[in-house]
């Protein structure tokens, strides 16, 4: 893990000369230590587990990859074992739509069929630059993590508005 966390810093260091660089390379080990420790408490992965997989999936720059919005903390995050006990506490699949509030079947493009002003029907969509706006969950699934190491910004489910 140390090896790969090194290399990490010198891509950073090599993305800008001097102490711009070098700034960038201590605040993407400080990154990576504070979300890989989070990480592995909650997800019960080791660190370096963890690591190993993002790096796996990684295809762009570090310094662009490693930052909160693509690795938020897991503090605020719904964990679930899989996408079936997701589902099992979400039975209706029922999602309400930040923007126009209604129903949606998709937890992350609204399919609510409402209409927004004159011939505009609502299709917000929860990955988009406003995310869900507050009023959504972000989850992501403990089994299979290791394999797609993505957080996902869905809707609010309407069994877990209330929760």
């Amino acid at each position: 893990m140390e090896v790969t966390i090194e290399k990490l810093k010198q891509e950073a260091r090599n993305s800008w000369k001097g102490e711009t660089g070098e700034g960038r390379a201590m605040d993407l080990e400080k990154f990576l230590r504070v979300t890989l420790k989070n990480y592995s408490e909650v997800l019960g992965y080791t660190e370096e587990e963890i690591l190993n997989a993002l790096e796996k999936k990684r295809s762009y720059s570090a310094i662009n990859y490693y930052r909160r919005a693509n690795f938020p903390l897991l503090e605020d995050v719904r964990v679930f074992k899989n996408r079936q006990e997701f589902l099992a506490q979400c039975p209706s699949k029922e999602y309400i739509c930040p923007r126009c509030g209604g129903i949606s079947k998709n937890p992350e493009v609204c399919d609510s069929g409402l209409e927004m002003a004159e011939g505009e029907i609502c299709n917000w969509k929860s990955y988009g630059f406003f995310g869900t706006m507050g009023k959504g969950v972000s989850i992501v699934f403990k089994e299979s993590f290791l394999e797609d190491q993505t957080v996902y910004n869905v809707f609010m489910p309407k069994e877990l508005a209330h929760v």
